[in-house]
């Protein structure tokens, strides 16, 4: 089997123009046929004559209880694909889906509406969280007019999947190129970077994101103490918790911090750190990541919101 492209997001997102554009793509053509499996119909149509010229053909499936391993076994059976292409339902629960046991290459998509991101981030978390935590990738549609408000949306679903790839489109679905460097709520040239409660997820996110601007910075934040048991180095986590979609549903956030006292530190409490921001890699994952020198450590009083909401 093929590559799966799992393509989520809600009625609005342009997810049918998406996959259309992308059938036209030169280096989206394959020798065979792709099975395209339609979970909603939207404002817009699939072009017929396209499709039968890319050899596409389009299955419906209309119930969310139709959508099940067996059911799409049924419909690859009949039409032999080379690959699959699926248009998901976005009021459909992504995680509560169950896949056949051979679709092991799947790359899922998210396609999102910039003009209702945020009545989205609002009013359906869950939903909007579950189809950009499993994604490779994010486009954000009709961003027009809406620069100031990228890095905002930006952050929220880098707090859900934090390597998630996002590409911000404007209303005629052309890419927007935007630099995210100066929109920052603390100062990176001040001699002592000072991040308060409510950036600590942006300094999180955005040290991921760009390591290179912090390495040789000193920061100074507040985070909760959380030992490793299996201690292997003189460091201890400084985090936070982050509710990303529910109060059930919490991502940690945390900064590696080596500091030669650790004994002195009781696991759970909060403190507030200043140290120097370096790099290392990291051979299980294959990245590079932060760790803070702690230069300086104190008692701190617990945050009056404990729990970072960021979606």
């Amino acid at each position: 089997m093929g590559k799966v492209y799992f393509v989520n997001g809600f009625l609005d997102a342009g997810k049918t123009s998406f996959i259309q554009d992308l059938f036209e793509e030169s280096y989206f053509k394959i020798d065979g046929v792709t099975l395209l499996i339609v979970c909603e119909e939207g404002e817009v149509e699939y072009d017929d004559y396209l499709l039968e010229k890319m050899g596409v053909v389009v299955r419906y499936i209309e119930d969310e209880e139709d959508f099940t391993p067996e059911h799409i076994e049924e419909l690859e059976k009949a039409v032999k694909p080379a690959r699959v292409v699926v248009e998901f339902n976005g009021m459909w629960m992504r995680k509560d889906l169950s896949f056949p046991w051979y679709w092991n290459d799947i790359m899922e998509i998210a396609v999102i509406n910039g003009k209702t991101f945020e009545l989205y981030a609002a009013n359906m978390k869950s939903l909007l969280s579950e189809q950009v935590r499993n994604a490779y990738m994010a486009v954000v549609n009709n961003c027009t007019g809406l620069e100031d408000k990228l890095s905002y949306f930006r952050r929220n679903l880098k707090a859900v999947n934090t390597g998630l790839n996002i590409v911000f489109k404007d209303d005629e679905r052309d890419d927007i190129v935007i630099r995210f460097e100066d929109d920052l709520p603390y100062d990176l040239n001040a001699d002592i970077v000072d991040v308060d409660n409510d950036s600590f997820s942006v300094f999180y996110l955005d040290s991921l994101d760009n390591l290179d601007r912090y390495v040789g910075k000193t920061i100074r934040f507040t985070a909760q103490v959380m030992k490793s048991r299996g201690k292997t180095r003189q460091s201890f986590l400084a985090g936070r918790y982050a509710m990303t979609c529910c109060e059930d549903d919490l991502s940690l956030f945390g900064i590696i911090c080596d500091y030669d006292d650790l004994d002195s530190l009781e696991n759970g409490s909060w403190v507030n750190v200043t140290g120097l921001v370096e790099k290392e890699y990291m051979d299980k994952y294959k990245v590079d990541f932060p760790v803070c020198k702690v230069s300086g450590l104190k008692a701190a009083d617990k945050p009056e919101r404990e729990v970072i909401n960021v979606v």
